[in-house]
């Protein structure tokens, strides 16, 4: 008895033990809540779209701290969520905190700023910062870039707003929008950047991709607006014959074994025309005699008003100018060996297409508009035609000008005093001998019948 009496007591005393040492283990501390100190976000007058900096001094002197949670919220839209991570009984937080730019944000909206700490114990304690606003971005001007390295400003125009109206871009493309460029014209990501967001436009960062829109009518862009606010973009087509060149109005012809595409429209004087897509390539020349190039993506129309044939040779980037049945007094038609229209594309590169034909591309012959080529009337009786010669396969050209395509009246070389460049030989026809130049080229050709003179001068693209 006295034996049970004794285990009792001991159970006792060991419960009573255990109580104890738990309540001091967790008895006085249960109630410690973490303390705020020095609270502050800087500036106190944010910008949506930029940083800020989180400060302040967590303290719980019975229990160590476990992190602090922070909801950055405008007009019920939240701007910022995050954790910070805190370990001792006292920490002091400087947390720089990204404030998202938001599609339909106010300007000079109120900014709740709410943050919760906890310690290990998981108790907390809540801090709201007042007085605290935020500004929508000021822009000048932004940029619009294409991936294809398209660059146009859009102009400021009201609330948010910003436009380029005399555009001459592809009817779908796929874009950035960017407040800062770097001198080569790539984006500067220091500045606000707007891409595709989940098949949205909103801001993004070096990694974000880029938006696309493609227009519902017209065949090229003419107008891009943005609105700031709004995250919204739109684009206004234009097309028309009269408009510019559009690879679209052309049709599929086979000119001698090469793909070329064609096109039979009106050509207007002193016109300035668009180019688009594929015809508004910088390595596209267009026939030299016959248009101007005034910009990346427009053409002067040198010729005189009337029916044109446009011919787009894809390969060799070329656009040739060809009319119907062309004759003296209005034209000079030229054929033989070893002449081409200019390109920037090499004959390696032709010929890896087409084998075994180069930049040169004539042959005696008027069948198609490989064959010969146009010298157009600069004034009465002068004529002026621009050729890639001689061939660089073995540096030799040999041709001469016709009144018409039916061998009329062909303009022989011992007819002519050349002057300029000293290239050409021989009393029938104009030769060209592969020691005559150091490199085939782009010459202009101005034939004077009025003194029966040629003047010759080499051209750089």
């Amino acid at each position: 008895m006295k034996r049970t009496y004794k285990l009792i007591a001991f159970i006792g005393m060991l419960t009573l033990l255990l109580t104890s040492c738990q309540q001091d283990e967790y008895g006085p501390r249960k109630e410690s809540m973490p303390v705020f100190e020095g609270v502050a976000l800087n500036p106190t007058t944010l910008t949506f779209g930029d940083s800020v900096m989180l400060t302040a001094t967590i303290k719980d002197p019975k229990v160590n701290l476990a992190s602090l949670a922070y909801e950055i919220t405008s007009e019920g839209k939240t701007l910022a969520t995050g954790t910070v991570p805190l370990t001792g009984n006292e920490q002091s937080v400087n947390h720089p905190i990204y404030i998202a730019l938001i599609s339909g944000q106010s300007d000079n909206a109120a900014v709740q700023v709410k943050l919760t700490a906890f310690n290990m114990l998981k108790n907390l304690a809540k801090h709201e910062i007042s007085g605290i606003s935020g500004k929508r971005p000021v822009y000048q001007q932004l940029y619009l870039v294409t991936n294809n390295g398209a660059v146009e400003t859009l102009q400021a125009k009201s609330d948010g707003k910003f436009e380029n109206d005399n555009l001459n871009l592809p009817p779908s493309f796929r874009f950035k929008i960017a407040e800062k460029l770097h001198a080569d014209k790539s984006i500067d990501f220091s500045g606000d950047v707007y891409g595709n967001v989940n098949g949205k436009l909103a801001p993004i960062d070096a990694s974000g991709e880029s938006a696309f829109m493609q227009l519902t009518n017209g065949d090229y862009v003419k107008t891009f607006s943005f609105d700031s606010k709004s995250f919204q973009a739109s684009m206004t087509g234009s097309g028309g014959d009269s408009e510019g060149f559009v690879l679209s109005a052309f049709e599929y012809v086979d000119v001698s074994g090469e793909v070329c595409y064609t096109h039979k429209r009106n050509l207007e004087k002193g016109k300035t025309y668009a180019t688009f897509g594929k015809l508004a390539d910088v390595q596209a020349v267009y026939n030299l005699d016959f248009f101007e190039r005034v910009s990346a993506g427009k053409v002067k129309f040198l010729g005189e008003t009337g029916e044109y044939t446009l011919y787009f040779n894809p390969v060799r980037k070329v656009m040739i100018v060809g009319v119907e049945k062309p004759s003296y007094p209005n034209y000079l038609v030229v054929c033989g060996t070893g002449l081409g229209y200019p390109t920037r594309i090499s004959s390696e590169a032709i010929a890896a297409v087409y084998p075994g034909r180069q930049r040169t591309h004539t042959s005696w012959g008027f069948g198609h508009v490989l064959q010969y080529m146009l010298m157009r009337r600069l004034s009465e009786n002068v004529y002026q035609g621009t050729f890639y010669t001689p061939a660089d396969s073995d540096r030799n050209a040999g041709f001469k000008p016709f009144e018409n395509t039916a061998w009329s009246k062909e303009k022989k070389a011992n007819m002519f005093t050349f002057t300029g460049e000293k290239i050409i030989s021989g009393d029938n026809n104009w030769n060209i001998k592969p020691e005559a130049v150091s490199e085939p080229g782009v010459y202009r050709f101005t034939v004077d019948l009025n003194t029966n003179t040629v003047h010759v001068e080499k051209v750089t693209l």
